[in-house]
């Protein structure tokens, strides 16, 4: 724990298209094949449906705002479902949707609930309201309008009965501020975006305080009101990071921030509404601070979070830190707040190590009574599940780089097929904890190795820089580097290694079985890109306010020396060079990453007689979200890598 001193503030099933260039493997438990897994003592084989599909399992509890209620969600009929009580749980309800639901929040009236649905991962989300005075009716839809999207924006706890929400239905590409009454579903626009706004700044009534808008020269501005106009107050380029935190009280004179203006890490600061200026509050030495938790009745902060390795947390409220760190334990551990009554006494929380998914707790912070509400189902085979470590290993330029390494139980850390997965994004970064692809691989007898590759997120505005134009370039020799930090470590086997990532991940998949055709031994590409020309062109109108990121970093389509530098790092145009097999899934609604990425690859593989294996979900979008497509694709990708790589696999049932 680090703490810092006090301060004193003013303030049904999917469809799939099997291309079958390679006999399918036979459905059944298959032993290891691989030299180092034969005779090795392995854990027992945990079925995909224990790491992807246990219906008893449970998440995202809630305490409402009064503290006297919990929501979360929870299976029902192989459905996630919204699931609410008294603290005591004695009496549960359910309220009934036609589609599935993720998550749910309190208002502030603790009485409803707020989800947000979309069409089978269109993206298109609308906001529902669900009555827990009335669960038997159906929630209402309250942005009911075509092809829009719909973001939360401020919930008022002196004005439940309203909600300012950001929506696109004036204009695809553009989201205007509306007030939302939650009671009678009048939704009436206050504010329109100028054209180039990227949000509003409100107080804790509502009041407009500043706007955040784009320039000309790529670079965003701070506005606050002056007179009958706005006033510019801080402009920092887009390569810079400043994030608004919470909504000050009326009559505030500053704004709290996460921010790396003028600086390489992201810190917590002050900002001043009059002069610009800011004030550190908390850097962490070495990372960005990526999470700070603000205290809506007080707009004090209550802690930051940071990931040098494993998650640190920096105390402002250094009694709400004694309470958090009694759920540490003896060893590295996740804690997530996830929810706090209005007086801050009850509040619930998540606790995970990377062997233990979320384990869930009602705590009431004036008896100290802890409460375990759920543990996940994969919690019982903690003691079989595997160990993952923070490595560091060094580029081939000389950049530091981190990463984390997850070894198979049983067996020496000895020429192990091993697979690469690569995060997404690219601006996101892994961190430890558990991950249940990493866990599920390792225990077919896989070592897996991640690496936060330059541009990933966390490591300050120099690191994230480096992914300037290097697209199928560096950013790629950074994982090649890391396969050659497992090989020279003697750890994997250079002859069965796999590649594969979701999104960006994806498109790294495609960049090496393509870009470095020999390296891998086989490729799993989940809704990435395969043509960047294509990627910009095609994003989703509501992305506009991030277009001059993508371009500067990856190119300008309209350019033509950029086009054909785009094109010269598009996977779709090197297919030829694939000499190893892929795995190729898609959504067929993903807007981030249009179908027609994946239906080119498998086009062009099945010409060309290239083994490859295309699956296609028909209501997914961008993230196979249903819990019977992720055990389809689970099952799929242990036998393509049993196939290929010589690990265990278990047998649909």
């Amino acid at each position: 724990m680090r703490a810092i001193p006090r301060f004193q503030a003013v303030v049904a099933c999917a469809f799939t298209i099997l291309v079958l260039v390679w006999a399918l493997p036979a459905l059944a438990e298959r032993p290891p094949v691989h030299p180092s897994l034969r005779g090795a003592e392995l854990p027992p084989l945990i079925s995909a449906e224990a790491f992807f599909a246990d219906q008893n399992q449970s998440w995202r509890y809630r305490v409402s705002s009064d503290g006297r209620k919990l929501v979360w969600i929870a299976y029902k009929n192989g459905k996630p479902t919204i699931h609410f009580s008294a603290l005591d749980r004695k009496t549960i309800q359910t309220i009934d949707t036609e589609k599935p639901v993720y998550r749910a929040y309190w208002a502030h009236d603790s009485r409803r609930l707020v989800f947000y649905w979309d069409n089978d991962g269109d993206e298109n989300y609308h906001l529902y309201i669900a009555d827990t005075a009335h669960p038997e009716r159906a929630p209402r839809d309250m942005t009911p309008l075509d092809g829009t999207t719909v973001w939360w924006h401020q919930a008022f706890r002196d004005d439940p009965a309203h909600m300012l929400v950001r929506l696109n239905a004036r204009d695809p590409s553009e989201h205007d501020l509306y007030r939302l009454n939650i009671e009678t579903g009048d939704l009436k626009r206050i504010v329109k975006n100028p054209g180039n706004g990227q949000g509003w700044v409100t107080d804790r009534a509502g009041k407009i305080i500043g706007r955040l808008r784009r320039t000309e020269g790529k670079r965003r501005i701070l506005e606050v009101p002056e007179g009958t106009g706005w006033r510019t107050l801080i402009d920092w380029s887009f390569d810079e990071n400043l994030q608004v935190l919470g909504h000050p009280l009326p009559g505030g004179t500053f704004l709290w921030v996460r921010s790396n203006r003028d600086r390489d890490r992201i810190v917590l600061a002050r900002l001043d509404l009059q002069s610009g200026t800011e004030e550190v509050i908390y850097g962490h030495p070495d990372v960005d601070v990526d999470d700070v938790w603000i205290d809506n009745e007080t707009y004090l902060p209550l802690f930051a979070q940071s990931w040098p390795d494993y998650m640190e947390f920096a105390y402002l409220d250094e009694d709400l830190g004694r309470d958090l760190e009694r759920f540490r334990g003896n060893g590295p551990a996740n804690i997530w707040l996830l929810s706090l009554s209005h007086d801050k006494q009850v509040m619930t929380l998540a606790v995970e190590t990377e062997r233990s998914a979320s384990a869930y707790y009602l705590f009431d912070r004036r008896s100290k009574t802890k409460t375990l509400l759920a543990e996940q189902p994969i919690a019982q085979h903690r003691d079989t599940l595997s160990i993952t470590r923070p490595v560091a290993l060094t580029a081939r330029d000389g950049l530091p780089l981190h990463g984390y390494l997850t070894l198979p139980r049983g067996v020496e850390a000895r020429r192990l097929p091993t697979v690469l997965r690569v995060h997404g994004g690219p601006w996101a970064r892994d961190k430890w904890g558990y991950v249940v692809a990493d866990q599920f691989l390792a225990n077919r007898g896989y070592a897996v190795l991640t690496v936060n590759y330059r541009g990933s997120t966390g490591y300050g505005r120099a690191f994230a820089q480096g992914a300037r134009r290097e697209f199928g370039r560096k950013m790629h020799d950074d994982l090649i580097d890391g396969v050659n930090w497992l090989i020279e470590s003697g750890i994997s086997d250079p002859d069965k290694i796999a590649i594969y990532g979701r999104s960006y991940g994806g498109y790294a998949s495609m960049v090496g079985l393509t870009f470095t055709p020999e390296v891998f031994a086989a490729g799993i590409n989940i809704v990435g890109v395969s043509d960047l020309v294509m990627a910009l062109e095609t994003f989703p109108p509501y992305w506009k306010p991030w277009i001059e990121r993508w371009k500067t970093y990856v190119g300008d389509p309209n350019d033509p020396a950029d086009r054909d530098d785009m094109a010269a790092r598009s996977p779709i145009n090197f297919i030829e060079r694939i000499k190893r097999p892929l795995l190729l899934v898609q959504g067929a609604n993903d807007v981030r990453v249009v179908r027609a990425h994946s239906d080119r690859i498998a086009e062009t593989m099945k010409k060309a007689g290239l083994p490859f294996r295309y699956i296609v979900f028909k209501d997914e979008g961008h993230g196979i979200r249903k819990w019977q497509n992720r055990i389809e694709l689970a099952h799929a990708m242990e036998q393509f890598l049993a196939d290929h790589l010589g690990g265990r696999a278990g047998s649909p049932r």
